[in-house]
Parts: C-alpha cells; sequence; structure tokens
C-alpha cells in the first residue's frame, strides 16, 4: 500500500464515493465510512424535516474522530473533508449525469434537485479548499468507477498533475 497517508474522499451525494470504496476495499485500501462512524459514535442531531436529512455537527465530528477514528488510508463520506487528514479528493460529476444516477437509485425528486444544484455550485469543492491544505478533483461523470478508482490510487502515489481543483465547472450546463 502506497498511500501518503490519511485522505479524505468527499463529494455530493451520487456522485460515486460508495462504488469506488468498495472497489479500493477489494484491493487491500482500508476505507472508512463515515456516514457508518456518524451513526455508530452517535453524532446524528434533530432531523431536518424540509431536507429530509439528519445533521452533523462537523466541529464535534472532527473532535470525534480525533479522539476515535482508526488509522486508515481513505475517509469516505460527503463530510469527510471537515476532518483534518492529509489531503481530499473531491469526486465530481455534471449535474444531469447525477440526477439522472439518483434517479436510477429511487431518490426523492426535491433530493435530486438539492445535489444537482450543490454540484453545480460546487458546494463541497468550495468547502474543501476552504479546510484543507491538499484537494485534488475527479470527474466521475464519463469514467468507469475502475478508472475512478484508478485515478484516486495515482493521486494516493503522488501523481496530482490534471487533478487540481478549478476545472471544472457545470454552472453553464446547469443554468
Amino acid at each position: 500500500m502506497m498511500p501518503m497517508a490519511k485522505c479524505a474522499l468527499t463529494g455530493t451525494p451520487g456522485v460515486g464515493k460508495t462504488t469506488v470504496s468498495d472497489l479500493l476495499r477489494k484491493e487491500g485500501y482500508d476505507v472508512l465510512d463515515l456516514n457508518r462512524f456518524i451513526r455508530k459514535k452517535g453524532l446524528l442531531e434533530e432531523k431536518d424535516i424540509k431536507r429530509g436529512s439528519f445533521n452533523v455537527d462537523t466541529e464535534a465530528l472532527g473532535e470525534r474522530f480525533k479522539k476515535e477514528g482508526k488509522k486508515t488510508d481513505i475517509v469516505e463520506g460527503h463530510l469527510s473533508h471537515h476532518l483534518e487528514l492529509s489531503h481530499t479528493i473531491v469526486l465530481r460529476c455534471s449535474p444531469p449525469e447525477l440526477k439522472e444516477r439518483m434517479r436510477n437509485k429511487g431518490w426523492d425528486e426535491k433530493k435530486i434537485e438539492e445535489n444537482a444544484e450543490a454540484e453545480a455550485l460546487d458546494v463541497i469543492l468550495v468547502q474543501a479548499i476552504g479546510i484543507c491544505d491538499e484537494v485534488y478533483e475527479i470527474n466521475t461523470t464519463e469514467k468507469t468507477p475502475n478508472e475512478v478508482k484508478e485515478s484516486i490510487k495515482d493521486i494516493l502515489k503522488g501523481s496530482t498533475k490534471g487533478y487540481k481543483p478549478g476545472k471544472i465547472d457545470w454552472s453553464e450546463e446547469y443554468l
């Protein structure tokens, strides 16, 4: 295994984090499911009825992770960029493709629109850049899960050329 250190794998729900994480696990990478960690440690707060999801205090999550998070290669989850890790990989997907993926999974139309808008506005990327020292992004729109996995492995090995943030812009496509 050649990862630089702990890495956050983040992105809007539906971009492929879980699928790629499963592939990385099969190759021997230790990948922590952050959503499972949050539930297991009792970090879910009140349910946001309007959005249909639970709130998480990211500051409390960060403190709990520092104390109880295990040594791992990758922390996967749409909140993983809030943790103090060596670098962050943000998976990206064009909003129309993201909508299609979410519809195929049976997501609620309101949640689909919310996530497509967040992706178009670079919400997670902007957060990650504001929090993390090293941020990389991978466009998953036309890549297979195996191709995305290989891109992640490249970054983990230090081959980061072509993955610097700022090249992906969905604003024209979405608006």
